[in-house]
């Protein structure tokens, strides 16, 4: 189950034995399990405290985590225990994880914090069955709106409109930590019942730095590789952390490569933008930016996108300065096709 479905309104599925959360949205996996904490405990203000126990997955070892699990707290019906980065833990412990899973049902609580979760697996079956696993990987741009638009309303009565939760996710990208604490700044800007509007978002959402980012990829994907530059290491020098600079700039790549896509599936350039959420100014540009970069390139965004993405979070010996700038080059480039 997506998390940020379940988090929408999460009292409409009954408490589970297990938990599994896993993905690679850091806001969401640590939302999802403050939230069943809230669940299990309830009037807890998060998922730690005197009814909740955590175990590194690398070091648990697994009867001292079902050992947790059978103790009763003093000041509550149930535990919680947590078993963070548990990728090694489940494939040390697969098949006794899978008897206690099949076993009689418990009242206390086992969450599991994997990184990955294959479907297809016979623990992943059993989860299904008497469990719940959380899908924590960054959302579509659709996704996080509707989110926006419900926490907007739920958690501080204001009202946000769908253009400007659109216009916040297009500003900065499906990070939903950036966007969530973006929220919060304009719930109190426009303050208790108030209506979030896209000039408010415009006034408050680092509506410089985004025009700033806007140049920077218009200049790469027009083959202006020196002008891209110098702005990017104006943002950089400013201070801006390369991972949400990464997240702007795949906001507007995914939608080129997108509507790049649908043309080479004969849609005509209108058609293709409209669709794949580009507005009725920017056609045009899109059309100058296909054409510098080429079907090629423009097909190959998202593995350009996603290794940088790798790179940034570790997966490089470059700089994050020096990452970024090779993938400014690569997009500003003559196309070769």
């Amino acid at each position: 189950m997506r998390a940020l479905d379940w988090l929408r309104n999460p009292q409409r599925v009954p408490l589970k034995p297990v938990y599994v959360v896993y993905g690679s949205d850091h806001y969401l996996r640590r939302e999802v399990t403050q939230r069943i904490g809230r669940l299990a405990v309830p009037g807890s203000e998060d998922s730690e405290g005197l009814a909740t126990s955590r175990f590194e997955g690398q070091t648990a070892q697994l009867a001292d985590v079902l050992d947790e699990l059978q103790l009763v707290p003093l000041f509550s019906e149930r535990r919680v225990v947590v078993v963070d980065d548990a990728d090694g833990f489940v494939s040390r412990y697969r098949g006794e994880l899978e008897s206690s899973l099949s076993a009689s049902a418990r009242r206390s609580i086992l969450v599991l914090r994997v990184g990955s979760w294959p479907s297809g697996t016979r623990i992943a079956r059993l989860v299904e069955s008497v469990g719940l696993a959380l899908d924590c990987s960054p959302p579509a741009a659709k996704e996080l709106t509707a989110y926006l638009i419900h926490l907007a309303q739920s958690q501080g009565g204001a009202q946000l409109e769908a253009e400007a939760a659109r216009l916040i996710v297009e500003l900065v990208g499906n990070e939903t930590g950036i966007a969530v604490s973006e929220l919060e700044k304009l719930a109190v800007y426009v303050g208790e019942h108030g209506t979030i509007r896209q000039p408010d978002v415009l006034r408050l959402v680092d509506a410089g730095r985004i025009e700033t980012i806007w140049k920077v990829l218009d200049a790469a994907t027009t083959g202006q590789p020196a002008e891209a530059l110098r702005l990017l290491d104006s943002l950089l020098n400013a201070g801006e952390p390369p991972i949400k600079l990464l997240a702007a700039l795949s906001s507007s790549l995914s939608r080129i490569h997108h509507a790049g896509w649908l043309r080479a599936r004969r849609w005509n350039l209108e058609e293709a933008c409209r669709a794949a959420g580009i507005r009725d100014f920017a056609f045009e540009k899109t059309r100058r930016q296909h054409a510098h970069l080429g079907p090629s390139r423009v097909d190959q965004l998202p593995e350009l996108l996603a290794k940088a993405d790798l790179d940034l979070k570790g997966g490089s010996p470059l700089e994050p300065r020096f990452v970024l700038e090779e993938l400014i080059v690569r997009l500003a480039l003559p196309r070769t096709d």
